[in-house]
């Protein structure tokens, strides 16, 4: 299985979400509740972190619920992803755009 296969595009929204899990989420046990709480200063920042992707990025992940497009959550308790490291459960964010690509990776041993 290539890279491309175990990726699927998701929204500027979906990608903030996916962006919290892996700054502060537990792959094990799930995301903490406090992801869900409004933090101004958190999300500023990683707003501040997904635009380095460049203007126009698309986003790409492996977490499985990105298999439901709009609909996806990200910040359920159980997911599936389609893992990178053999070794290991990962959730990874993918930005490109013409100008820069930022890779957000997050793995945690099963």
């Amino acid at each position: 299985m290539t890279l491309r296969d175990s990726l699927v595009e998701v929204s500027h929204e979906g990608a903030l979400d996916l962006a919290r899990l892996i700054s502060a989420g537990s792959l094990l046990y799930g995301p903490s509740e406090s992801l869900r709480a409004v933090d101004t200063e958190r999300d500023n920042c990683l707003l501040e972190t997904l635009a380095a992707a460049g203007k126009n990025a698309r986003f790409f992940t492996n977490h499985g619920h990105a298999e439901d497009g709009d609909q996806a959550n990200f910040l359920v308790s159980s997911f599936h992803v389609n893992s990178l490291a053999d070794t290991t459960i990962d959730v990874c964010l993918v930005g490109v755009s013409d100008e820069n690509v930022l890779v957000l990776w997050r793995f945690e041993d099963d």
